[in-house]
C-alpha cells in the first residue's frame, strides 16, 4: 500500500504538503502544477485515500478481539482489556465499532467507515497485513504480529513470570511445576508458545537451585477445565511440585478446585500463583496470589496512541511495555526446608 512518504518523494514536495494537499486543505497556497503532480503520484501509485470525513464528526475506531464473542464472556481478562479500550475510546469521543473472530468479514466491509483499527490479542503476521490492507492505522494490544511495522502495547510477562519464580523461591519451593495453554494464530492455525511457558522453562532449566522436571509441565488450554485436569494428572502422577505456575486465573481456578477435591494434608498445601487478578480471583478459596496485568493502562495507551496516529500517519513503529505488580494473598504457602 502506498504511503504519503511515497507520494512525496515521486512528486518532490513535503509530506505535509501531500498530507494536506489529499486532504484538500482549502488553507494550503500551492501551485495548481504541483497539487495536480501530487494527484498524479498518487494515482500512479496506487494510493487510496479514505472518504473524506466531515471535521466535526468524531474519528470511528474498530475494535478487534482476536477470540469469538462467547470465548470472551469465559476469558475476563480480554473482556476487561476490550472494555478498558471502549471506554477509554468514548470518553474522547471516538467512535467504537466492535469486531470478533466470527464476524471478521464484517469488518472488511465496513473499511471505508473505520479511521482506525485496535487489535486485541495475538494474530499472525497474515492476519496483520490483511487488516492493514483494509485500515492504514492499526495499533495492537497485548502482543505484536512485528513490532518493526506495527506499534504496540503489550505487558513484560518474561518479568511478570521470573517475578513470579522468585516469590516461590523466597518461599522455600524448589519443586515447582507449571499449567499453562497452546494458542493457534489466525487461519492458518499457527501454533505460539506463551511467553509465560518460554520464560519459565528458560528460568527452571538454568537455575541449579531447583529440582525441574519436564513432565511437570502441562499444556492444554487457558481455560478452567485445563486447570482442574492437568491438577487431577499431576496429583495421581505422584511426586507432586509444592508449587504450581499457572498460566492464567481461570487455568488457576481449576487447580484450585483439584485440589480441595483432595482430603489430603500434602495436597492441600500445593502452593498456587497465577495471571492476570481478574476481580473475582480474590474470592478464590484460598484468596489466589496473582501477578496483576494492568488491563485498564494498556486499553487507553492503546487510544492514546492511536490518536497520536490519525494526526501523524507517518509516525515510526511505537512499542509501550506495561510494568506488572505481584499482588500477594493466600494460595502461596511457605515451605520449610
Amino acid at each position: 500500500m502506498a504511503r504519503i512518504k511515497d507520494i512525496a518523494e515521486k512528486a518532490e514536495v513535503s509530506i505535509a504538503t501531500v498530507s494536506r494537499i489529499l486532504n484538500e486543505d482549502e488553507t494550503l497556497t500551492v501551485k495548481e502544477e504541483t497539487r495536480q503532480r501530487v494527484f498524479a503520484a498518487a494515482q500512479e501509485l496506487g494510493y487510496k485515500p479514505k472518504k473524506k470525513r466531515n471535521k466535526s464528526s468524531a474519528p470511528t475506531i474498530g475494535i478487534v478481539q482476536w477470540i469469538s464473542s462467547f470465548q470472551e464472556v469465559e476469558d475476563p481478562y480480554y473482556y476487561t482489556l476490550r472494555d478498558s479500550v471502549e471506554n477509554y475510546c468514548l470518553k474522547h469521543k471516538m467512535k467504537v465499532t466492535r469486531y470478533y473472530r466470527e464476524n471478521y468479514e464484517l469488518l472488511f466491509r465496513q473499511k471505508d467507515e473505520l479511521d482506525g483499527l485496535i487489535c486485541l490479542g495475538k494474530f499472525s503476521l497474515s492476519q496483520a497485513e490483511e487488516f492493514k490492507k483494509a485500515v492504514n492505522q492499526i495499533i495492537f494490544v497485548d502482543s505484536n504480529p512485528d513490532s518493526s511495522l506495527y506499534s504496540a502495547v503489550t505487558v513484560d510477562l518474561e518479568d511478570a513470570t521470573y517475578k513470579s519464580i522468585d516469590f516461590l523461591k523466597e518461599m522455600g519451593h524448589r519443586n515447582i511445576g507449571f499449567i499453562g495453554g497452546r494458542e493457534y494464530l489466525g487461519p492458518e492455525k499457527e501454533p505460539f508458545m506463551d511467553i509465560r511457558e518460554r520464560a519459565f522453562l528458560s528460568r527452571m532449566r538454568r537455575d541449579n537451585d531447583m529440582t525441574f522436571d519436564d513432565t511437570n509441565v502441562y499444556i492444554n488450554q487457558f481455560d478452567g477445565m485445563t486447570g482442574y485436569e492437568m491438577m487431577v494428572a499431576a496429583i495421581e502422577k505422584g511426586n507432586v511440585p509444592t508449587a504450581f505456575l499457572c498460566a492464567s486465573d481461570t487455568i488457576a481456578m481449576g487447580a484450585l478446585r483439584a485440589i480441595s477435591e483432595r482430603k489430603d494434608d500434602i495436597i492441600d498445601r500445593i502452593s498456587i500463583i497465577s495471571f492476570n487478578d481478574i476481580a473475582s480471583a480474590k474470592f478464590y478459596n484460598p484468596p489466589l496470589t496473582t501477578i496483576r496485568l494492568d488491563t485498564k493502562t494498556m486499553g487507553e495507551m492503546a487510544v492514546v496512541l492511536m490518536n497520536q496516529l490519525l494526526h501523524n500517519p507517518e509516525m515510526s513503529p511505537v512499542k509501550i511495555i506495561c510494568q506488572n505488580e505481584l499482588v500477594i494473598r493466600n494460595s502461596v504457602y511457605l515451605r520449610y526446608s
